[in-house]
């Protein structure tokens, strides 16, 4: 059987609001998928209705494909579908084309087709596994989690049997409680390396307080261009910044490469700050997260709590998962963090 390698990431499910505490994630997920519509019918046995289309993403839509109870957790495929996307096509007859002046070449004709009807072209897929608070995912291609959380949010809260419409469903990441001695308050320091285009938003420099001595930045990554003149203007000045970008050639570009440091007695704000921005260096990027504590010192492994796991593919060059083995690892997963004491069973 083929494997590949895929990250499985970790969050906490927290409700904020009004809904009573005596329920968890996976309960309201079986219980919503179990709820009748007029006809009797539960969500179960109604595909259609368990569809999403986000506003923020035209053209798209999330579907909660298959689905099932484990018993011991609730377990699924979503797929993101393009409903009006055209896939291009490499025809294999080929014709001889005049490319310049001087050139003719032949080629195999290219063309964009839509998808067959009655099909959508998926652009990305996620298999998750809900057990109590604890949510696992492995995802592909196109979905990102924050389409996932979009997804739970419109799935789980405001429903008859969900979570009260004034809740606000937070997916949590942790840290890795081997990699990091005390708590989120005793880390000077964040450092991510690896190969994802990082994503952050500049203000997180041109808002910081001038009066506090800290420094925000994205540590040993590529940060792209338009994204990157905000944080040298802030560095640097407007006019200084606009020297630099006249000054550059045609196969240069500008990038940033520093580190997340905060100096001074850490407060409650801080520490609720740095949670969230560990949110979303979990989000922004696959790529190694590491930390310095008040020794000084930086973990060599990922600070991230999440695990690369190998799963089975449907066939050989496949990028699909097959869907009892995901449910089998991902469980598998849940069993390590447990027995290692970085969950609560």
């Amino acid at each position: 059987m083929a494997t590949a390698y895929h990250m499985v990431h970790y969050r906490r499910v927290n409700i904020e609001g009004n809904t009573p505490k005596t329920t968890n994630f996976e309960t309201t997920c079986r219980t919503l998928l179990g709820e009748e519509n007029s006809n009797g019918v539960a969500l179960w046995n109604r595909v259609s209705d368990r569809v999403y289309s986000n506003p923020d993403v035209p053209n798209l839509e999330i579907v909660l494909n298959r689905v099932a109870d484990l018993t011991s957790a609730v377990f699924g495929e979503m797929c993101l579908v393009d409903t009006n996307g055209l896939q291009a096509l490499l025809q294999q007859s080929s014709t001889n084309v005049e490319l310049s002046s001087i050139t003719v070449a032949q080629i195999y004709d290219l063309e964009e087709s839509a998808a067959p009807k009655g099909s959508k072209f998926i652009r990305g897929m996620v298999y998750w596994l809900a057990i109590g608070d604890h949510l696992f995912f492995v995802r592909t291609s196109s979905m990102t989690p924050r389409l996932i959380h979009a997804f739970f949010e419109w799935f789980s809260i405001g429903k008859t049997s969900g979570f009260t419409a004034d809740s606000k469903l937070i997916l949590q990441a942790e840290f890795n409680k081997s990699q990091i001695s005390g708590d989120i308050g005793d880390i000077r320091k964040l450092r991510v390396s690896g190969n994802a285009v990082p994503q952050f938003e500049a203000s997180i420099v041109d808002d910081a307080p001038k009066e506090v001595s800290t420094t925000k930045k994205v540590a040993d990554r590529i940060v792209q261009f338009t994204q990157a003149l905000p944080i040298i203007k802030a560095l640097l000045g407007e006019e200084k910044t606009q020297s630099l970008v006249d000054s550059l050639g045609p196969q240069e570009y500008l990038a940033v490469d520093a580190s997340v440091r905060v100096k001074g007695r850490r407060t409650s704000d801080s520490k609720a700050k740095l949670k969230e921005l560990t949110n979303q260096l979990a989000d922004l990027t696959d790529g190694h997260i590491l930390v310095e504590g008040k020794g000084g010192k930086l973990s060599d492994n990922d600070a991230i709590l999440r695990m690369s796991m190998p799963f089975d593919l449907v066939s050989e060059g496949a990028s699909l998962l097959e869907f009892n083995n995901v449910a089998d690892q991902l469980q598998e997963v849940y069993n390590r963090f447990v027995k290692d004491g970085l969950i609560e069973a």
